[in-house]
């Protein structure tokens, strides 16, 4: 069963309008050697911008090639922040050398890739800062502004390194607010650190991250669901959702992605009334979410709704 206006958040969701481009993918300002893109950015002293694509085959990847890699503000600006890095997975390898295959398959384990298109941002050691999974259609300029303000992690993570206490707790959410909820969920570690040194919640740190752990965990559980389910009718589907919800009593984003996700299911069933009220409901849980900013342009295409207030 195919998802109809799912995008990759970490569920792995088909995106609303991909755009088709051409097959192959213009090297212009791009490495191809993981390890002279690692002496470049010593060199220059930046970060590395890699990106995990499959560019004749993976839908997604056309669009961010098509919508926002050739686009001229990012030729522009890009590299004159990042180290650029284009790891392939195409399905014609006949261009590839031996070593481009095995590079890719080596490091698509190592940064635990499950998808594509990815985009990581490392440091010139290879110590990743930032990942973004899938496309969803943001304009190119919006793209890269999110990319460029991303280089500020490391120097913020840097900052709560040399802090100790309530001062260090309150350093990291700010290094892991630069780093957005998807990609700070990840970063487990921090967050357990946070939630111990504001163990009595006199900064607001302790409730904020355990409301992102119980997300993450919902995400987790929505994950499993998908992955048990293939071939499974929406109706199934929605059975299991409900009793996710009843299981877990999610909140905020968790609680969002799973509207969300249900939403998508009654479309497919034709019920768009239950649909659209579900995409409203869901857009009131977290408005600025990577989900919620995205619900208005779906009402719009699909409902003929002009938003979702």
């Amino acid at each position: 069963m195919k998802p109809l206006y799912l995008g990759t958040v970490r569920v792995a969701m088909v995106a609303f309008s991909l755009i088709l481009a051409g097959s192959s993918f213009a090297d212009e300002g791009w490495l191809v050697d993981f390890e002279k893109a690692k002496v470049q950015a010593v060199k220059e002293g930046k970060p590395i911008l890699m990106e995990f694509t499959g560019s004749d085959w993976c839908p997604p990847c056309k669009a961010l090639h098509k919508n926002v890699l050739v686009k001229d503000v990012f030729k522009k600006e890009m590299p004159k922040h990042f180290i650029l890095l284009k790891l392939d997975n195409p399905r014609d390898k006949s261009k590839q050398t031996e070593a481009e295959k095995e590079q890719y398959q080596k490091l698509s384990k190592e940064y635990k890739v499950t998808g594509v298109p990815s985009i990581f941002l490392v440091d010139s050691g290879g110590a990743p800062f930032f990942k973004k999974s899938g496309y969803s259609n943001q304009p190119a300029d919006a793209w890269v502004k999110d990319m460029v303000a991303k280089t500020a992690i490391p120097e913020a993570l840097k900052e709560a390194d040399a802090a100790k206490g309530i001062k260090r707790a309150k350093l990291l959410d700010k290094a892991l607010g630069l780093m957005g909820s998807d990609a700070a969920a990840a970063r487990k570690g921090d967050i357990n650190e946070i939630i111990t040194l504001d163990a009595n919640n006199k900064a607001g740190l302790k409730a904020k991250y355990e409301d992102i752990l119980a997300s993450t965990e919902i995400k987790d559980s929505m994950q499993a669901i998908m992955r048990g389910s293939r071939g499974a009718k929406p109706e199934e589907l929605i059975v299991k959702i409900d009793k996710l919800i009843k299981e877990k009593n999610p909140k905020g984003e968790g609680l969002q992605e799973i509207l969300f996700f249900k939403s998508n299911l009654y479309f497919q069933t034709k019920n768009k009334k239950e649909a659209e009220k579900l995409l409203r409901e869901a857009k009131k849980l977290a408005p600025e979410s990577t989900i919620g900013k995205r619900i208005d342009g779906i009402l719009s295409r699909f409902f003929g709704a002009k938003d979702s207030s």
